[in-house]
């Protein structure tokens, strides 16, 4: 089955009469998911452990465990360092970010453009660092 777009979901949403019919309809479409099932799928993918992760994003390896077990969420900025670390692409971020309900990347922001250019072309986590110091933009916080 092919995926509805978001346009077309709202549309059916707002045409609805009842709200069982919707879900009903669309199940296979909602998204369900947590960041801990993602982040797991992203480990699986990638081969890495959660203490590579954690020495590659910076963060503590004991922050890591928690945001990997659910015990944490953690801000948008120290997901973000997880993606690097991950060596995600701006469309992966965003995914991840669309499932777990994160702000996804805004090209029409100065800072997530920055973001978005560095996913693109695969830099690395300091590298992106870099480019943030040097368009005077504030660096992801830990």
């Amino acid at each position: 089955m092919q995926p509805k777009t978001t346009a077309n979901l709202m549309e059916e949403l707002l045409q609805t009469r009842r709200l069982e019919d919707y879900l009903g309809e669309n199940d296979a479409q909602l998204l369900d998911t947590t960041l801990p099932q993602e982040l797991g799928k992203l480990l699986e993918k990638t081969g890495l452990s959660r203490g590579e992760v954690a020495v590659r994003s910076g963060l503590s390896r004991v922050y890591v465990y928690q945001i990997f077990s659910g015990q944490k969420t953690p801000t948008r900025d120290s997901l973000l360092r997880i993606c690097f670390s991950l060596a995600m692409d701006a469309e992966e971020i965003s995914v991840l970010f669309q499932h777990t309900g994160y702000p996804v990347l805004y090209p029409r922001d100065r800072r997530d453009s920055v973001i978005i250019f560095a996913a693109t072309r695969h830099k690395t986590l300091l590298e992106l660092e870099e480019m943030l110091e040097q368009q005077q933009l504030r660096g992801l916080q830990k």
